[in-house]
């Protein structure tokens, strides 16, 4: 067996042992992906169909960070749940500025491999690490759109009196009503 195969096993044995063994595995397991690069224990870790979204996010930013480092501050196991809290360094390829990004994922598992991930962090303090200004869109703000200034309000114009004596009857002399023509 290929060292890297032998290591997945371990990791995946640890994974199903106890509370500081588990932890002690996932902490290894992000950072062999991450640190390491070691795309193989994506597939070892998730199913299928996870595996392949996960594979690319980190892909996508180990191209643009090539010297990314993942440390973990903790990990938290409760049934099927596992938490994760994380910083990453990196600096960018292009722009050649170091960005620091905390973070936290939550995995639930299933049958041995995690089925669900997400993940948490403060994208906008990436952005501004890397110097760009983020502006929201006018007339918007972070809990849906916000006026920019109240609208007047809408007056509806009266209605205007009847011109056609065949739409309503029509006032003669001395008060009477005279009845339109018919047709």
């Amino acid at each position: 067996m290929t060292r890297t195969l032998m290591t997945t096993m371990c990791l995946l044995t640890a994974l199903g042992g106890c509370g500081a063994a588990k932890e002690k595995a996932i902490e290894s397991a992000m950072e062999r992906i991450w640190n390491d690069g070691d795309l193989a224990v994506i597939d070892e870790a998730y199913t299928p169909e996870l595996a392949h979204e996960v594979r690319r996010f980190v892909q996508e930013n180990r191209d643009l960070y090539p010297d990314i480092e993942i440390e973990i501050g903790d990990v938290v196991i409760k049934g099927d749940t596992w938490v994760t809290v994380w910083a990453a360094t990196g600096t960018h390829r292009d722009l050649n500025r170091k960005v620091r990004l905390e973070g936290v994922s939550v995995r639930k598992r299933a049958d041995g491999r995690f089925v669900e991930e997400a993940m948490f962090y403060d994208m906008k303090s990436v952005f501004d690490q890397l110097g760009f200004q983020v502006t929201p869109p006018e007339g918007t703000g972070p809990y849906g759109a916000v006026p920019i200034a109240a609208a007047p309000p809408v007056e509806e114009p009266e209605p205007e009196e009847p011109t056609d004596p065949a739409e309503e009857g029509e006032e003669g002399e001395e008060g009477k009503e005279v009845e339109a023509p018919r047709e």
